[in-house]
């Protein structure tokens, strides 16, 4: 008897063991279907459901599923059950170890197979709960029901909480913001990743504007129409800030001191030790901060040049334009010519220089206005008051014409407000090789017609322009106006 007790027992707990761990799902009917007693279609009719109807299933299956529907028993095809739901399970949300985002239609399946059974769908746009990931397949839960989706249709992977560590090849690259235009030089091939061998995506041609939004050494990563990848960053030029408070574009410099000559002083190449010229008293140029050795460098033509003797030099400091107070210094920028002309279309050049930075000096740009460069000095003939001196000309044998010089004086202003945030309407360089006095793509040449320099101030603040030339120097500085 003692015996008979005890197996029965043991059945009782065996029977609630197995009810326990059964699991029960809810589904929505998606056709009108007949429930059958026996996994078939001619298996005897026990009733119906109906499209959109709700019922409860104690056996899910790949192909038929055990339902309860009052107080019928029996099956219906899998297939035509959508929106799965395990009854009782935890959040999705705490189940998951990572986030993500679909990206198009998924179909999440009960194995690592397209044609596998499919469990749910997920819709573009919705919130994906990640179980484990995967480079082709990863382990999603949806309404309780884990299974496989396509890893190529998820964006976005975060980690679901605290603590959890996303590994380095599935964090996600930051969505592309541009912010530089550049135009290449050459047919470019388009990378995915920065690398010769890397598959190609398409092709930048000789010519074509780019997008970029960083520059890594050798490679930049850009955008042309609908393709991102990344292109060789030698053959990329002429660029152009996007947003005026930005980072600069490559190759600008901000110089912190405009450096007051107090008496002569040397200045040699920083690479080679030649000698360069000698500054005078009166000079102003743009300079680095000292080095460890209290020398200072400063932007010579193509080149770096180097003043030993700092005592020689008052500095006066150049502020950032937002910690700037009313009166103070926020950009300077400094070119070289010939000190003393060696003919009459020098004699001419240096003329025209000293016409532009007189009619210039002192101008005040307000906020939010635009300047134009030709608004003051066009146009260049000699009814204006300019001279002959030479030009930059590859279209024809004409080598002298009115106001020749004059582009100094756009390209010194142009390379001083590459240091603050103001907009660049309108700039051109002379050519693809560029002016002996500045650094490469970095010149605005004027002239007539729409030859211009037009300039945006989209500081919070008016600004004043203040040039100067002589002994061959000459140097913008820009500062925040004193009212």
């Amino acid at each position: 008897m003692k015996i008979l007790m005890r197996l029965s027992l043991i059945i009782i707990l065996l029977l609630f063991a197995v009810s326990s761990v059964a699991d029960e799902y809810t589904g929505i009917v998606t056709k009108d279907m007949t429930i059958r007693k026996t996994r078939s279609t001619s298996g005897k009719k026990l009733g119906n459901v109906e499209e959109g109807e709700s019922v409860s299933i104690r056996e899910l299956g790949s192909t038929w599923s055990l339902i309860q529907k009052e107080d019928i028993s029996g099956y219906i095809l899998t297939k035509n059950i959508a929106e799965l739901a395990l009854v009782g399970a935890k959040p999705d949300e705490e189940t998951a170890q990572y986030l993500g985002t679909a990206t198009k239609e998924l179909t999440l399946r009960a194995k690592k197979d397209r044609s596998a059974q499919a469990l749910q769908e997920i819709h573009s746009g919705d919130r994906v709960y990640i179980i484990e990931l995967g480079k082709e397949w990863m382990t999603v839960v949806k309404n309780g029901i884990s299974g496989y989706v396509l890893s190529s249709g998820i964006d976005g992977i975060e980690a679901a909480r605290e603590g959890i560590v996303i590994p380095e090849e599935f964090i996600p690259e930051p969505p592309f913001e541009a912010r530089y235009t550049a135009t290449a030089d050459v047919n470019l091939a388009i990378r995915k990743n920065p690398d010769s061998k890397s598959s190609q995506l398409g092709v930048v041609y000789d010519g074509d504007n780019v997008e970029i939004m960083e520059i890594l050494g050798e490679w930049s990563h850009i955008r042309k129409n609908n393709i991102i990848g990344y292109v060789l960053s030698s053959h990329l030029r002429y660029y152009k800030r996007l947003d005026p408070f930005g980072p600069y574009i490559p190759g600008v410099e901000f110089y912190p001191y405009a450096a007051h000559v107090m008496q002569d002083v040397d200045v040699f190449d920083c690479y080679t030790g030649a000698f360069i010229r000698t500054l005078h008293s009166g000079d102003v140029i743009a300079t680095t901060a000292m080095d460890n050795r209290f020398r200072v460098y400063l932007p010579y033509q193509r080149t770096r040049g180097l003043i030993t003797a700092t005592s020689s030099l008052n500095f006066e400091p150049v502020r950032f334009w937002n910690e700037a107070k009313p009166g103070e210094l926020i950009a300077v920028f400094s070119t070289y010519y010939a000190e003393t002309p060696s003919s009459a279309r020098e004699e001419g050049r240096l003329f025209n220089i000293s016409e532009g930075v007189k009619r210039l000096n002192g101008i005040r740009i307000n906020s939010g206005a635009e300047f134009r460069f030709n608004d003051y000095c066009a146009p260049y003939t000699k009814g204006n008051g300019y001279v002959e001196g030479p030009i930059i000309n590859y279209v024809s044998d004409k080598k002298t014409g009115y106001g020749g010089g004059i582009c100094q004086v756009s390209t010194t202003l142009y390379d001083a407000v590459l240091q603050i945030p103001i907009e660049i309407v309108l700039q051109s360089v002379h050519s693809a090789y560029g002016i002996f006095y500045a650094p490469l793509d970095m010149d605005a040449a004027v002239g007539s017609g729409n030859l211009d320099l037009r300039l945006r101030n989209v500081l919070p603040f008016d600004i004043e322009m203040r040039l100067e030339t002589r002994d061959g120097v000459m140097c913008v500085r820009i500062y925040r106006c004193a009212n």
